[in-house]
Formats: C-alpha cells, structure tokens, sequence
C-alpha cells in the first residue's frame, strides 16, 4: 500500500539545529583540567622522585595534621573515596610511612599515623609543595584557596 505523502510537506517540522554550549571555559571544566595538570606535575615530579601516589600524598597530608583516624575518617578528609584510601594506606605501610593499631577502645578500629619516616618525607614534600603553584602570586594564591574552600563547602 502506497501512502501519499506530498502534502505533508510543512507539516513535520525538522528539528532545529541549537547552538551548543563551550562548557570549555566553564569553571567545572576549568578545575578538571587544572587538577589534571596539578595531578601530572606531582606525578612526575614528587611522585617519581620519593615513589609516591596522589592519593597516598593525600592521605599523608591528612595524617600529618590528624594522626589516628581510620580509612573512612581519611577518605572523607581527604576527599578520595574509601577503596584508593586503603590501598594508598596499604602502600605507605609497606614502605614504612605509616603504623597502624587497633583502637584501644575498640578494637575492630584499625587507625593510622605517619611514622618518622612518613613524617620525614612529609616534611620533605611539603617543603618543595610550592612548586605546583609557583607561578602564582601570594594574594593569587589565597584568593584560589578561598575559592577552593567556598565550592568545597557548597559540595560536601
């Protein structure tokens, strides 16, 4: 069966090519890309000269202000999710970084603190820790944080 369709034209409209947005510049896609680049500089920087992750950096950031805490309590300070914590947690002890102990008061509680050795290396990278921002004038450097810190907030 054969339909007519010619007086259809007009009738079904196509659909209208829209203008699509340069998310590009947006500040989300901004602060992918720079976490990106802060991410492969620490990496082939730090990283590779003290055999370091960024996700163990981070925990250690944590434990060296908050020793004591257990891998949820690291993960939620830190900002990277549970599983990376404990397998960066896992690594600083195996290389010596860090101790860990059952809770006194309970003992399914398993804690971590940075040993002297951590401690050492932390104070070592965190020395060197500006590079990543060099470039970045001081008053720069605070108004990022502050901003840092306000779209943190408003996320959590």
């Amino acid at each position: 069966m054969d339909v007519d369709v010619s007086g259809w034209q007009g009738l079904v409209q196509e659909p209208r090519p829209t203008k699509t947005p340069d998310l590009t510049k947006a500040p989300v896609s901004l602060l992918f890309v720079a976490a990106d680049l802060v991410a492969r500089a620490f990496a082939e920087t730090v990283g590779r000269r003290y055999n370091l992750t960024l996700p163990e950096w981070r925990c250690m950031m944590v434990l060296a202000s908050r020793p004591g805490l257990a891998n949820v309590e690291v993960a939620e300070a830190s900002g990277v999710d549970v599983m990376t914590v404990s397998r960066a947690l896992r690594r600083l002890e195996q290389h010596r970084r860090l101790e860990r102990r059952a809770d006194p008061t309970d003992k399914r509680r398993i804690t971590g603190s940075l040993t002297a050795r951590g401690l050492d290396l932390f104070r070592t990278v965190a020395a060197s820790d500006e590079f990543l921002l060099g470039e970045l004038k001081s008053q720069d450097r605070a108004q990022l944080s502050r901003y840092l810190k306000s779209i943190i907030a408003s996320l959590r």
